[in-house]
């Protein structure tokens, strides 16, 4: 029975960091997608005041 315990923490901890790294690269990606969008609008509308100042 204390092998069990044991191998079920340790499937428990393994899950919670792959899980838990998954999540985190998940946030990231998503992080990185808004500020690049965001880069790309501010590009948009200083080119646009380029175009319309000369």
């Amino acid at each position: 029975m204390l092998l069990s315990a044991d191998a079920l923490g340790q499937t428990l901890a393994l899950l919670a960091t792959f899980l838990g790294i998954g999540l985190l690269v998940n946030v990231l990606i998503v992080y990185i997608i808004f500020e690049v969008l965001a880069e790309r609008k501010q590009n948009r509308e200083r080119m646009e005041r380029v175009q319309r100042s000369g």
